[in-house]
């Protein structure tokens, strides 16, 4: 179950890596983005978070840069699960006009990270961990 939610992460942050590159060549408006992005983002969110949140102790950090990392990609998930979350209740993308096509070259080089980071966690065994 850790390794799904894991992965959940993983294959957001790869989307998103992939959504921000397009953003950048075709220039596509946000709100013209599908619901049905919103609806994964909120479910693979949820569960990336909940798993990210609650097994960092089974985490095996390849230093100390990656703590920090591991909260960023916690707080960054958790604002986006809420911020979508919003876009499905108002239906209305109108929330991401705010962030200029700028935005999207410092999101496409933090996205690649941590679709990296995510893609390479590595676990300790529950034993080593301490559960």
């Amino acid at each position: 179950m850790v390794r799904l939610g894991l992965h959940a992460a993983a294959v957001l942050y790869t989307g998103g890596s992939i959504a921000q590159f397009l953003k950048l060549v075709y220039n596509f408006p946000w709100q013209e983005m599908p619901f049905i992005i919103d609806w994964m983002i909120v479910i693979l969110g949820t569960v990336a978070v909940t798993t990210l949140a609650t097994q960092t102790r089974r985490i095996d950090y390849r230093g100390s840069w990656e703590k920090p990392v591991h909260f960023l990609i916690i707080a960054h998930l958790g604002v986006s699960v809420v911020l979508h979350s919003w876009t499905i209740y108002s239906q209305n993308h109108d929330l991401y006009a705010a962030f200029p096509l700028e935005y999207s070259y410092f999101a496409l080089a933090y996205f690649i990270f941590f679709a990296w980071r995510s893609w390479t966690i590595r676990l300790v065994s529950p034993d080593k961990s301490g559960h």
